[in-house]
């Protein structure tokens, strides 16, 4: 499998990730029986997806770095410093059935989608690139894009959606911060009492 051809996997993954997080909001603000029912599944389900999506983040990004050779960039680094944790704490606390992990989980996925989205900020041109950045490997320059362009003069992503690995990394903060954050069922309750977690 080419790098481009994994990019692009990588990238329909983090669509339906960010779609995922924009039906949790809407069901979150526009109360309905359905939108209660797919609440109450991602919750059922919500140690499992939060494992999965960091999980996959995870070996996508060490497939992209040490199968395809790509050097991560400062920001990039940044960015696994907080992926990579999240997964091993999803993975124990899925084994151990453990809500109270979400806290952590939540911290570490914010400081992520922060730090992925000043990424984007500077891949897009918005923020100026730090010295130590185009000294090394560049932020700004993304190694490829799926669904979206390249600028001819600064190699910068253009076009929308344009999904960078930053964009990526994005997603995946934002679906685990939407599956951690998701209110508890209402059949975990017990005696009038919410459930641990």
């Amino acid at each position: 499998m080419s790098a481009q051809t994994m990019h692009d996997i990588a990238a329909v993954l983090s669509i339906i990730a960010a779609v995922g997080v924009v039906l949790m909001v809407l069901a979150r603000l526009i109360p309905s029986v359905t939108s209660v029912r797919f609440l109450d599944l991602l919750y059922r389900w919500q140690l499992a997806l939060t494992a999965l999506v960091a999980v996959s983040s995870t070996l996508g990004s060490i497939t992209f770095s040490e199968h395809f050779g790509w050097i991560p960039c400062r920001f990039c680094w940044y960015q696994r410093t907080m992926m990579f944790p999240i997964a091993v704490i999803m993975v124990v606390a899925l084994i151990r059935r453990d809500r109270a992990v979400k806290w952590y989980g939540t911290a570490l996925a914010s400081i992520g989608l922060l730090l992925s989205g000043y990424h984007i900020l500077i891949e897009r041109g918005v923020i100026g690139e730090s010295k130590e950045c185009l000294a090394t490997t560049p932020c700004a320059v993304p190694n490829l894009i799926s669904f979206g362009g390249r600028d001819e003069i600064t190699l910068q992503p253009t076009g929308f959606p344009a999904i960078t690995l930053a964009v990526m990394a994005f997603c995946g903060f934002a679906a685990i911060l939407a599956l951690l954050l998701t209110p508890e069922s209402l059949e975990d309750e017990q005696d009038g009492e919410p459930s641990e977690g």
